[in-house]
């Protein structure tokens, strides 16, 4: 009995020293520091916060918005570079799966589609419950129906942005990204400077981005020279050289109005396919490419002629990086 008892007593004596140990904090143990509360306040003093949109409206998000839909494809790339993708897209599909810049994230992301840009899905929109919808004010492009009628599903906020910088400095304010947005703009700023370093041997060499008119073979749309300054500003740009009677906006041009110019480098903006061929992009048609007068040209008897991604077109945080690189290592090479 005696033995009983004095078993009972070291298992509960055990126990005891057990239960001390559990309840200890063992040297890996996760501590909050000072640095780590300061933080989480600073995130907490952000919001609520009024966003001021292109429309002259002001909305107000209570908190960090945690799913954000949008009505512009073209917003996307702006989202990824901030680290925030959206819940849903207009054009979603397309536009993972055609566009270079995107494509890298079409295998992780789940971004539902809303259908196309004039008439998504709001249905779909709604059983999706986002915190907040991004939607465009340029004109042409904003519909107020589908404005109103988005905005009965969540805060919407509008954007006319002139380029990628002010864009992410916009969406970084509605999402609570400020830095990360600071950071992007700085990375791609040294890229250019240190792209244009690398190019300014080839100052005397002149370049030409245009694409062919899906309408239209053997005709162009020219990239004008001031339309964005990342490709031919000397400051800010990668500082190429136009050809002369290139101009500064952008303007259709026959085949024989490029032959005039006549460029020594020629870059070619691709456009989409459709989904029977996968989204697969193309760049000339096959009779401009037989023409006499496009084999004349400089850049195609030299072997100057390169392809750009059909994202670049539109001048996004992600395809400016993406056109940066294909034109440097094309020159270079």
């Amino acid at each position: 009995m005696k033995k009983l008892i004095g078993l009972i007593v070291s298992l509960s004596l055990l126990a005891g020293v057990l239960a001390g140990c559990a309840g200890t904090p063992a040297d890996n143990s996760v501590t909050t520091t000072p640095e780590a509360i300061g933080k989480a306040n600073a995130e907490k003093s952000a919001w609520p916060r009024t966003i001021k949109d292109a429309l002259g409206k002001q909305i107000i998000l209570e908190k960090k918005p945690e799913s954000v839909a949008i009505l512009d494809f073209g917003f996307m790339e702006s989202m990824f570079a901030l680290e925030t993708p959206p819940i849903a897209s207009t054009y979603a599909k397309r536009s993972l799966k055609g566009f270079g810049t995107l494509q890298p994230y079409a295998a992780n992301e789940q971004i539902e589609e809303l259908g196309e840009s004039k008439a998504p899905n709001l249905e779909k929109l709604v059983e999706l419950k986002p915190d907040l919808i991004l939607y465009t004010a340029e004109p042409g492009h904003l519909d107020m129906k589908l404005y109103e009628r988005a905005s009965h599903i969540a805060p919407v906020v509008t954007f006319n942005s002139p380029d990628w910088k002010k864009q992410l400095k916009d969406f970084s304010e509605c999402l609570g990204e400020e830095k990360k947005a600071e950071a992007y703009i700085s990375d791609i700023e040294a890229l250019i400077a240190e792209s244009r370093r690398k190019l300014s041997g080839y100052s005397d060499k002149t370049v030409a981005l245009l694409f062919e008119s899906s309408g239209s073979k053997g005709n162009f749309v020219i990239r004008g020279s001031e339309e964005s300054p990342v490709w031919f500003n000397k400051e800010n740009g990668l500082g190429l050289t136009p050809p002369g009677g290139y101009p500064e906006k952008g303007e259709a041009i026959s085949l024989e109005g490029l032959a005039a110019m006549n460029p020594d480098y020629i870059f070619l903006f691709g456009s989409l396919g459709s989904e029977a061929n996968g989204y697969e992009q193309s760049y000339l048609s096959e009779e401009t490419q037989a023409s006499s007068v496009w084999q004349s040209l400089t850049a195609v008897k030299s072997g100057h002629v390169y392809h750009l991604d059909a994202a670049v077109r539109a001048d996004g945080p992600l395809s400016i990086k993406l056109g940066i690189e294909t034109i440097v290592k094309s020159m270079t090479k």
